[in-house]
């Protein structure tokens, strides 16, 4: 077990407060190394108990949730079931399978303190770098006289707002942002550490209470005015990925599941999911008239309806994503699989849709955001079962649209 270090929310590099027991022999254990991964900050543990070693993942991020403890073979020791396909197997690929890469990082220094804290954003999922995000404004509000130090994905750097202290921007993939990045841990020690007193690393929350925190500094747009809600144009908008599927049956993601492990193209479900977006919209069409429809995501394979006015991008540039933004903002309703990115389009727009997997359940409230509390969030939040029909997703957008007023004139008498 970790005892807690002595802030609630940061912890001294290689704090001798951050103790784990020994996981040979139950004993104190001290620290005597660390190392920069990647998503990952991984301390190296020695007994002096039983004169053994291991490593232990220092408390940041989802490492904060699922602490790992391995040997220097690779033999996991400490780990949750459920983080071992996500988190745990894809870090022992990257150190003893040489899963890594040498990522080209980019410095901006803008003001330096004597102290610093690291917020590592760095993950091979969007939507986990965004929320770890948040924790920008709370380091700031926290600790003023501190520099802000933010490792980010260069694709996402256009989210950060004007006041951190200095960015390192990494330029990979998301799918390379999850291997060891092999000079990362050089250049921390060269171009950072020397240049501080103390260095503290952020313990990045990934759950933060969204009633504290104020999207907009991140986002630059204002979301949906729900005061237009009910006398506009109705404008619904599908995010839309091609590794998140909208599976019809239980037959079909049986099939589904049949092409991953066998690696076969993927092509005919992402055509099928295109075919239930235009029957959904078709059928919202012929109840909304007046409805208009967009399509944002990233890759364009396969054609949608005429009625959806197609924003997908294969590469989305910073304008792309500001304007995807707008789009969304815009929307009265987004709809989306759940893991389509729906974490800002949802954050914008004046209500959502999302189709839910059955084994995503548990995890129900982390890809939606909502501006609204009480009857607004039941209202305009919708999960539906991942084997929905168009029928009944559009269904609930007819619904949301239709009803709205009904809900605003409940809501003024009461």
């Amino acid at each position: 077990m970790i005892d807690m270090p002595l802030f609630e929310d940061i912890f001294l590099l290689s704090s001798p407060d951050l103790k784990v027991d020994c996981v040979y022999c139950n004993g104190p254990t001290s620290i005597t190394g660390s190392t920069f991964q990647g998503i990952h900050l991984i301390a190296k543990h020695d007994c002096p108990t039983c004169k053994r070693s291991f490593f232990h993942t220092l408390p940041a991020g989802h490492d904060l949730l699922f602490p790992l403890s391995f040997d220097e073979t690779g033999k996991l020791f400490t780990g949750e079931e459920e983080a071992l396909q996500w988190l745990a197997r894809p870090l022992l690929d990257s150190i003893f399978k040489g899963e890594k890469i040498n990522v080209g990082i980019e410095r901006e220094v803008f003001r330096q303190a004597s102290d610093a804290i690291i917020l590592n954003c760095l993950d091979n999922c969007f939507g986990h770098s965004f929320t770890k995000l948040w924790n920008i404004e709370v380091l700031k509000s926290r600790y003023p006289d501190r520099s802000i130090i933010v490792f980010i994905p260069k694709r996402m750097r256009w989210l950060l707002p004007d006041h951190v202290d200095e960015v390192w921007s990494f330029d990979a993939s998301f799918v390379d942002l999850g291997k060891l990045l092999v000079n990362l841990d050089e250049e921390v020690r060269k171009n950072l550490l020397p240049r501080f007193s103390s260095v503290f690393v952020s313990k990045a929350f990934t759950h933060l209470d969204l009633e504290k925190i104020n999207l907009k500094v991140l986002l630059k747009t204002n979301p949906f005015d729900l005061s237009k809600f009910a006398n506009t144009i109705p404008r619904i908008t599908f995010v839309l990925r091609e590794d998140r599927f909208w599976h019809r049956s239980q037959m079909e993601f049986f099939v589904f599941k049949i092409f991953v492990k066998l690696k076969f193209s993927k092509r005919i479900f992402i055509r099928r999911q295109n075919s239930l977006v235009n029957r959904a919209a078709r059928q919202i069409k012929s109840k909304l008239p007046n409805a208009e429809f967009y399509a944002a995501g990233l890759n364009r394979t396969g054609r949608l309806s005429s009625l959806i006015t197609d924003l997908r991008m294969t590469k989305p540039t910073v304008a792309d994503e500001r304007h995807w933004c707008e789009l969304y903002s815009q929307s009265h309703v987004v709809i989306g699989v759940h893991g389509s990115n729906m974490l800002i389009p949802t954050a914008l727009a004046g209500g959502f849709v999302e189709i839910l997997p059955r084994h995503k359940i548990r995890h129900i409230a982390e890809d939606t955001l909502i501006n609204y509390n009480s009857r607004y969030t039941l209202f305009l939040g919708r999960h539906l079962d991942q084997f929905a029909a168009p029928a009944l997703v559009s269904n609930h957008v007819i619904s949301m649209l239709h009803d709205f007023a009904y809900l605003e004139r409940n809501r003024r008498e009461i």
